[in-house]
């Protein structure tokens, strides 16, 4: 686990409403498709998944999850909203991109933070840069106070 501080980081991204699950995984395809498509999926790529809501205390119906991409400055336009993402320090867990290792990441929450001062009023990001994901590696980034 390394710490990071993100600062200024905007994406252009698209949401989804529902139970979170397996529709989160489709909205990801239709993402990178929608990249590649736009020829917008290159080297240098950073690939968000942001679960906005509790899935403990939100209705599945009212469940968010954003996907997007770090916008780098050198895109003309996007066809797709925009948001920031909130500046501030976060801890930055490699985990291995696979079912199991992610599931064993979320299990093991608790366990991994401990020693953290965790920052609850924002969410943890999914992230998915290029370099990380030929190596079979996704990060997960954890909101510190």
């Amino acid at each position: 686990m390394i710490i990071e501080e993100f600062k200024d980081i905007r994406i252009a991204y698209i949401r989804r409403i529902g139970k979170y699950g397996k529709g989160n995984k489709q909205l990801m395809e239709n993402f990178k498709n929608y990249l590649k498509a736009n020829d917008l999926f290159k080297d240098d790529a950073t690939i968000l998944g942001i679960a906005l809501d509790n899935p403990i205390q939100t209705p599945e119906n009212e469940q968010r999850y954003d996907v997007g991409i770090i916008i780098t400055g050198r895109e003309k336009h996007w066809d797709l909203p925009i948001r920031n993402i909130a500046s501030g320090r976060y801890a930055v867990f490699d985990v291995a991109h696979t079912e199991d290792e992610v599931s064993n990441f979320w299990k093991n929450i608790q366990k991994l933070t401990a020693d953290l001062s965790l920052d609850y009023t924002k969410p943890i990001i999914e992230r998915y840069a290029f370099s990380k994901i030929s190596l079979h590696l996704c990060e997960f980034c954890v909101p510190l106070k």
